[in-house]
């Protein structure tokens, strides 16, 4: 007598087995052991993709960047940090609206940007901050031979991030596979309902150029936020005062 007879004749009569064959039971903890399998494989995958993003995140001199920090001489640059502060407590309340901050470098684009990230990370969120020239540095190499990471996997990771921030849009060379990694990751996350804020000197047509009418819609969908840094460079103004 098989060791299932024995439990099935000491089994109340009620009670239905979930295995009644010994091959049964086997099929079953090779299933078991495929799936924890794949969860530990997809795991260290998804690992060694942050680890490699994770050098094109938030740079070192953006890590103290805070909305206590943020220092404000005019109206412009008063109603900017309202709309960043609004988007980072939205965040928080899982409104997931999406942003451009446009304007000239030194106009303190990144420092709200990173004043969002960094509070994100605080409360133990997900947050890239990447320039699209690292992106597409980081794709390029997934294309060689026997890649660390791979194109799949990078963009996988940058779509389930609970913030993306594209850096210096419209600063990389604008070729059509740029323009096509770009709007694949924007849509993923739009699909997915999570937001992207995109930091950029282009004005909306120009941007609208770049990253195609389709994109920049998405990015301003459900209430998403343009904000015009249109102030002078605080870097040109320390310049002038020295």
């Amino acid at each position: 007598m098989s060791v299932f007879d024995r439990i099935q004749q000491r089994m109340p009569a009620h009670v239905q087995p979930k295995f009644t064959t010994v091959a049964e039971l086997r099929a079953f903890h090779e299933q078991e052991a495929a799936k924890l399998s794949r969860e530990v494989y997809e795991h260290c995958q998804a690992t060694k993709v942050k680890q490699v993003i994770g050098r094109c995140g938030i740079k070192k001199k953006h890590l103290n960047c805070a909305f206590d920090n943020y220092y404000t001489e005019r109206a412009e640059q008063r109603q900017a940090y309202q709309v960043a502060r609004g988007l980072f407590d939205g965040y928080l309340n899982q409104n997931t609206r999406s942003f451009v901050f446009s304007g000239r470098p030194g106009t303190g684009k990144n420092h709200l940007a990173c004043a969002i990230g960094n509070g994100l990370l605080a409360r133990q969120k997900s947050v890239v901050v990447i320039t699209v020239s690292d992106l597409m540095m980081q794709l390029r190499n997934s294309y060689q031979p026997s890649p660390e990471v791979t194109e799949t996997q990078i963009i996988k990771h940058l779509s389930q991030v609970d913030l993306l921030i594209l850096d210096e849009v419209g600063l990389q060379r604008r070729n059509n596979n740029e323009a096509i990694m770009l709007n694949q990751i924007i849509d993923n996350r739009y699909i997915a309902d999570k937001p992207t804020g995109v930091l950029t000197n282009l004005a909306n047509n120009e941007l609208v150029e770049c990253l195609g009418e389709r994109a920049v819609e998405r990015l301003m969908e459900n209430g998403g936020q343009w904000v015009a840094f249109t102030w002078d460079s605080y870097r040109k103004a320390g310049r002038k005062a020295a």
